[in-house]
């Protein structure tokens, strides 16, 4: 644009069928080498009719800058080897459907006296924002590589790819396109007929919809806004099992009042039930606290039937063929009950009490989407995460307990570095409080809290929430399952996909 020129008004609108003599001018010049080079009328006219809302244009001072036409279509019915007279239907346009999954990009341009306006950028955020509009898979075209001819007696067109990827080569199209997050899915030979620029190469791009979502008949199965609610459970003296069920729903029904998704508590929380064993041995006493785990087991998933909630119920120990695991159970609101058990007991707990670690990393499949527990000392071994990130974890849920602030500040320091290294959410709940009568659990420190990744589009410190320390509470807060599908894919740091996994990984044995 001549720098004498100001802009008075710049706006994006929908083109018309008036706006189609303006387009003719603006293509003849630039496609005069190419057959058919510009849409006629009935063409256009055509477009306009079948798909307004894909039509878009930028206009400058009321001067047509650019346009970008678009149209949808079942990418089922095509394969990636189309020519564009197909994809278009010989230039019809039948090939437009509404009930599509893909935006097929049919032409861009910008009239070259406005170029370096980043006038494309505004056009191809429009198609972004109609393809996520409409819950389309992504953006699809076949896309110009007019400067190959000038390379083709000397590189194939995927090392011509290459080299305008690794910027060896400059391509104005190609460039363009994969600096606005389209990847190249494959080379298309006699794409468009007569693009003797191209030598009739064309790169199929593409740009997937992070929102899209598959179609259902049926209800929403799946929340992207989850509630969480973390107990930060007191211990105290309790007579029996029933005292601690009571206790355990006053906590779940204050819960579920604020719709939570989730209830999360800590790490041996019916440990009071020791109290009584307390002249035997702490290994038999222990062992006579795992009796309890098949009722705490039935009445912790009747409770969350009853108030809609899922259930993380923390841990407690488990016989199984006599050997004691450390165990907890995620008792779902449909009624189903999984298990999952502690990895790495630690020296004091293989010590006092004969604790084993059990063998079995997973994640777990919810109406909330995909979640991992560890328990405790488990999250201060960052393999065990990055597994569970592996299979598509979103939220890490670590009940704890811990005696002092050292070993405290172990399993938050570590929480928060698997939030921010997986790119997910974690939420951590302890005991408060101590426990004169019960042998080596004599005193507890917690703080409880939910943390996150650190981007634009979280708390600047990672944390969501936090409780009082060592104050027997609730913790409730709001986790976005869509922010961090954006942070995979947009994010400042992508730590998940930038792995160098061709020099290491980490794998299951």
């Amino acid at each position: 644009m001549n720098e004498q020129e100001s802009i008075d008004k710049i706006e994006l609108v929908y083109l018309t069928k008036d706006d189609h003599e303006d387009i003719v001018r603006l293509m003849e010049d630039e496609y005069r080498y190419l057959d058919d080079s510009v849409w006629t009328q009935e063409e256009f006219y055509s477009l306009i009719e079948k798909f307004p809302d894909g039509q878009a244009g930028i206009k400058i001072n009321d001067e047509l800058a650019g346009f970008a036409l678009s149209i949808i279509v079942d990418y089922n019915k095509y394969d990636d080897t189309h020519s564009y007279k197909e994809i278009t239907g010989n230039y019809s346009f039948d090939t437009h459907d509404d009930n599509g999954d893909l935006l097929y990009g049919v032409d861009i341009f910008i009239n070259k006296k406005f170029r370096g306006l980043r006038l494309g950028r505004r056009l191809y955020e429009f198609r972004k924002e109609l393809c996520e509009e409409k819950n389309l898979k992504g953006i699809i075209f076949g896309g110009r590589i007019p400067n190959y001819s000038k390379y083709a007696d000397k590189i194939s067109p995927k090392e011509y790819i290459q080299k305008v990827k690794s910027r060896e080569i400059y391509d104005p199209v190609l460039n363009f396109q994969l600096s606005n997050d389209f990847y190249v899915k494959r080379v298309i030979k006699n794409y468009l007929e007569g693009d003797i620029h191209s030598k009739d190469y064309a790169c199929l791009l593409r740009w997937d919809n992070i929102y899209y979502s598959k179609p259902t008949k049926e209800p929403m199965s799946e929340k992207r806004v989850i509630r969480l609610g973390l107990i930060q459970w007191q211990v105290r003296p309790y007579n029996n099992i029933e005292e601690v069920l009571e206790q355990a729903e006053y906590f779940v029904n204050s819960i579920s009042s604020y719709r939570s998704d989730f209830a999360l508590f800590p790490e041996f929380f019916n440990a009071p039930l020791m109290a009584k064993y307390n002249h035997l041995s702490e290994a038999d006493a222990i062992r006579e606290l795992a009796k309890y785990t098949p009722q705490f087991e039935e009445e912790f998933s009747k409770l969350a039937i009853s108030y809609n909630i899922n259930i993380i119920t923390g841990s407690m120990p488990q016989l199984v063929d006599g050997v004691l695991y450390n165990v907890g159970f995620l008792c779902k609101r449909d009624g189903t009950v999984e298990k999952y058990s502690k990895i790495h007991v630690t020296p004091d707990e293989e010590k006092v009490w004969g604790l084993k670690g059990s063998n079995e990393i997973r994640t777990f499949d919810t109406d909330c989407g995909k979640i991992g527990v560890l328990i405790c000392y488990d999250s201060e071994f960052p393999e065990l995460s990055r597994l569970l990130a592996k299979d598509g974890m979103n939220i890490l849920f670590v009940p704890f307990l811990t005696d002092t602030q050292n070993g405290y500040s172990r399993v938050r320091l570590c929480a928060q570095a698997r939030a921010v290294e997986n790119e997910c959410y974690v939420a951590i709940a302890g005991c408060v409080g101590n426990l004169p009568k019960v042998a080596n659990m004599d005193i507890q420190y917690a703080q409880s809290a939910v943390f996150t990744p650190c981007d634009f589009a979280f708390p600047a410190n990672g944390i969501k929430a936090e409780s009082t320390p060592n104050t027997e509470m609730i913790l409730i807060a709001d986790v976005d399952l869509e922010l961090l599908n954006e942070l995979h894919n947009i994010g400042s740091v992508n730590n998940l996909k930038d792995r160098r996994t061709d020099i290491y990984d980490v794998i299951r044995k």
